[in-house]
């Protein structure tokens, strides 16, 4: 760790002067905003999934289970009666309204245990029963659409038709539950170890373990973006050979189709590009430029990247990433994905799970590594570029 290189830097986090001294346990009342916010809406956001599954059971909204094509993106309630889906997702609604409740009365032993416990077990509901991968063709679409649409007429219509689909809606719906939740246990851990609400440091920190942690999640991040990194650049590389009329990821006929419609190559070429984009960022994890600004930036360079600026976009692609591959991997297992897509195009789309994994603990060892002095404890060091 190079610590006379972020001791020269203004301070990125220090407690306020006068404030407590590091070490000392003076400060519980958390102060970042969701450490004090996660649970509350955590619990609003069930109440409103509870409510909003009962519109589509009645007819007065429309149900976003009703396109059994969302099975080949992982979609578990597409294939059955819409009925079904909104049945469980009523039933989940409301469980969570009685752990948020439960969570905001709740302090620690037993009670506080089973608590988290089933915040992250509705975390984990919400993410692998409701969501599926059908949200990131949308995401990948989005700065595709806002480059082509000026080129190629209809697109940008398309685009806002897709975004407005009430299955489309219900995944970002759920997208941010699940990370609501997550973020809710968190938080319950924290206050059952005794821990800064804020920063999950103990009475027991030192400079010596906040060294040994920094240096452990830098090798962690590392070892998890080379594999992310590496998984991602499989989908580019079945897309950018388009543009030299070779047809990877899909049989001759298939490909004969593509060259006719030259949209269709320069939105598959597109997505690639967002996918290379997207790769790049993820080396910014463990380097320099994830922690301040590359000099190339006017107007930012050398200023401190924000952590949630790397750590919700990051999040938001890893979620994704899983739950396109999960849902590929188990379309293909139940022969609901057309097969005839190509070998190589599989493998590609395949290795977005365990890319989605990888950026996933990239992404937590990222956020371990960047805590800097806490203001509501006084625990911790600068922070430190990732020398």
């Amino acid at each position: 760790m190079d610590g006379k290189t972020a001791a020269t830097e203004p301070d990125l986090g220090r407690a306020p002067a006068g404030g407590p001294e590091p070490g000392s346990h003076v400060h519980r009342t958390p102060r970042g905003w969701w450490a004090r916010w996660s649970a509350p809406l955590a619990l609003a956001w069930s109440a409103v999934t509870a409510v909003w599954a009962v519109t589509w059971a009645v007819g007065l909204l429309p149900s976003p289970f009703t396109d059994p094509a969302s099975a080949s993106y992982g979609a578990v309630f597409n294939t059955a009666d819409p009925l079904v889906g909104s049945a469980f997702t009523a039933v989940l609604g409301l469980l969570g309204v009685g752990c948020g409740l439960a969570a905001l009365r709740v302090r620690g032993g037993p009670g506080g245990l089973a608590v988290q416990v089933g915040a992250w077990l509705l975390a984990a509901t919400v993410l692998l029963a409701l969501f599926h991968g059908g949200l990131l063709p949308v995401l990948g679409y989005t700065p595709v659409t806002l480059v082509l649409m000026w080129f190629e007429p209809g697109l940008g219509t398309a685009y806002l038709t897709e975004i407005a689909e009430p299955e489309t809606v219900f995944l970002v719906h759920c997208l941010a539950g699940g990370l609501l939740w997550m973020m809710a246990a968190i938080g319950l851990g924290r206050v059952r170890r005794g821990a800064c609400a804020d920063c999950g440091r103990t009475s027991g920190w030192t400079p010596e373990r906040e060294a040994a942690t920094r240096a452990k999640a830098l090798r962690i991040g590392r070892i998890a973006v080379a594999v992310a990194v590496a998984c991602a650049l499989l989908y580019p590389a079945v897309r950018f050979p388009w543009l030299f009329g070779m047809a990877v990821g899909m049989p001759e006929a298939s490909f004969a189709d593509v060259q006719s419609s030259g949209q269709i190559v320069a939105v598959g070429v597109g997505l690639g590009t967002v996918a290379l984009g997207g790769a790049v960022l993820m080396i910014g994890l463990v380097s320099n430029w994830g922690v301040r600004f590359p000099r190339w930036m006017l107007g930012l360079a050398g200023r401190r990247v924000p952590v949630s600026l790397a750590v919700v976009p990051a999040s938001v692609a890893a979620i994704a990433f899983a739950a396109l591959g999960r849902g590929l991997i188990l379309a293909v297992v139940g022969a609901d994905f057309p097969l005839e897509v190509g070998g190589s195009n599989l493998i590609a789309l395949g290795a977005m799970f365990p890319s989605g994994l990888a950026l996933a603990a990239a992404t937590a060892a990222y956020a371990v590594r960047r805590r800097a002095e806490c203001a509501s404890c006084g625990r911790g060091e600068p922070e430190a570029l990732p020398r």
